[in-house]
């Protein structure tokens, strides 16, 4: 097993480093299992021709073959029909683990959507979210959970995505910006398309004209080839994750879409994690961390500044807390899709945990301790939910945070999730903790057990956004940018 560091007591090293493979996992589920478009297309834009057609892409990891995926598009009465699996195989904290993806979709003649239904399946975990377009709006249900949002325009499948792009009437180097809905947040997000312009690459052994599509989101680009028909030849996104399409003879015979031959890439936590020039040491002893910070904007909050990107990070006192909950928006006590605080089961838990008597922060000291003692450190490839963690009783920093979120706000103490990054042994790992308002927000960290999270604890997110994993997905577009120097320990 990896090394250890005396603040983690019995966490393995790369444990802390789950959200980075999770962001990677999520950004492959953004096109693997679709985003939503809300684009529009130009008035009397002829409607495609669809022939019933299916393909097959292996996924690679820089040259290694990690997954497969197999889309089948057939015409049906007055719609198209659209179905697709995807296998992968993701190396996180040295433990490869295989996820199951599965999407189906019902569109209309022009692409735009009727219904769909999507599957995350890995391990004990399982995400599952189906959606069906009623009037003008989306009715959506994400792992037993209603959701009902206003349409402004149609939304489109993935499948769409590159025919609405070739409809819009693209030139070279000119770009459409649309609106989409990701079912992974329950939220939407802006996307700019480019046409990148003309290009030839191989595929199954034969060089072919395309043409190259640029996709960027929250600060992530993808690029596509595609043929003179609309067929994705290649695909490309974060960390060397390329798709190429193969032949379905070669599919069928090679194994890797039963996830038998799959390779085991390169560990994802540790790639994108970023190095600096010393160690921090006993990093729980320190008031006051000074760092230089290159290639990305840093929200200041409670407990860092960010100034001509010096970042200074302070340790938060205990002292002066108060039960003013209500000076912070009230949706940080609500339930939400991923942090189910008003189910049963985490309301019968949290009251096994705490009493009625227990000022706040002892309630939180409880909460913490109990998440830390009772959910068992372990890298998982899934949407992460409080519900489901409770019940599988493991997970990463994920699992850890939507877990305590959804016991604190059923406690009656606003909860929030930050994301960012952590120090351990010489790097620092993209990471997750929460913040809870006590008339101030203080940080916890129940993978660690830290009340307050130590001063190396940067938060990219500034723990603001109140969608979960929405707050996560930002900060896709750090990865590989960010720079950091030690200037100051105290």
């Amino acid at each position: 097993m990896p090394g250890f560091d005396r603040r983690f007591k019995t966490i393995p090293l790369p444990l802390i480093a789950t959200l980075a493979s999770g962001m990677i996992f999520m950004a492959l589920l953004a096109v693997r299992m679709g985003w939503f478009q809300s684009a529009e297309v130009p008035a009397g834009a002829p409607k495609s021709t669809i022939s019933e057609s299916e393909s097959w892409m292996v996924i690679y990891q820089k040259s290694l073959k990690i997954g497969m995926s197999h889309r089948k598009i057939s015409p049906i009465t007055d719609g198209i029909a659209i179905s697709e699996t995807t296998v992968m195989r993701l190396n996180t904290m040295g433990m490869a683990q295989v996820i199951h993806i599965y999407t189906q979709g019902v569109l209309n003649t022009d692409f735009s959507l009727v219904s769909f239904r999507a599957e995350i399946k890995s391990g004990l975990f399982r995400f599952a979210v189906n959606g069906e377009v009623q009037d003008t709006s989306l009715v959506l249900n994400a792992n037993g959970r209603p959701l009902t949002l206003k349409l402004q325009s149609p939304i489109y499948l993935s499948a769409a995505l590159w025919d609405a792009a070739g409809r819009a009437g693209l030139s070279e180097n000119q770009s459409l910006t649309i609106s989409v809905f990701d079912p992974l947040t329950m939220a939407p997000q802006p996307v700019k398309i480019t046409d990148v312009g003309s290009d030839q690459i191989e595929i199954m052994g034969v060089w072919q004209a395309v043409r190259k599509i640029s996709v960027e989101v929250m600060g992530s680009r993808q690029t596509a080839w595609i043929d003179t028909d609309g067929s994705v030849l290649q695909e490309e996104g974060l960390m060397g994750i390329t798709l190429k399409k193969i032949s379905t003879e070669e599919a069928k015979d090679s194994g890797l879409a039963t996830g038998e031959d799959l390779a085991t890439g390169e560990d994802l936590a540790l790639a994108v994690s970023i190095p600096v020039d010393q160690v921090i040491a006993d990093a729980d002893k320190l008031s006051r961390l000074v760092l230089r910070i290159t290639g990305v904007e840093i929200i200041s909050t409670e407990k860092q500044r960010f100034d001509s990107g010096i970042l200074t990070i302070s340790r938060e006192s205990l002292s002066g807390l108060s039960e003013d909950y209500f000076a912070e928006p009230v949706v940080f006590l609500e339930p939400a899709t991923f942090i189910q605080s008003d189910h049963p089961l985490i309301i019968k838990k949290l009251w096994q945990i705490i009493s009625e008597k227990d000022a706040p922060l002892v309630r939180i000291q409880k909460i913490c301790e109990w998440v830390y003692q009772n959910i068992e450190k372990r890298p998982v490839l899934s949407v992460s939910n409080a519900l489901e963690t409770l019940e599988n009783r493991m997970g990463d920093c994920n699992e850890h945070a939507v877990l305590f979120a959804a016991f604190t706000r059923a406690a009656g103490i606003p909860a929030r999730i930050e994301t960012g990054l952590v120090h351990l042994r010489g790097r620092f790992y993209y990471h997750a903790w929460n913040s809870v308002f006590l008339g101030r927000w203080v940080t916890v960290d129940s993978l660690m057990n830290q009340i307050p999270a130590d001063v190396t604890h940067i938060s990219l997110s500034g723990g603001q956004k109140i969608s979960w994993p929405e707050n996560q997905l930002e900060i896709l577009g750090a990865i590989g940018n960010i720079g950091i120097s030690i200037l100051e320990q105290q």
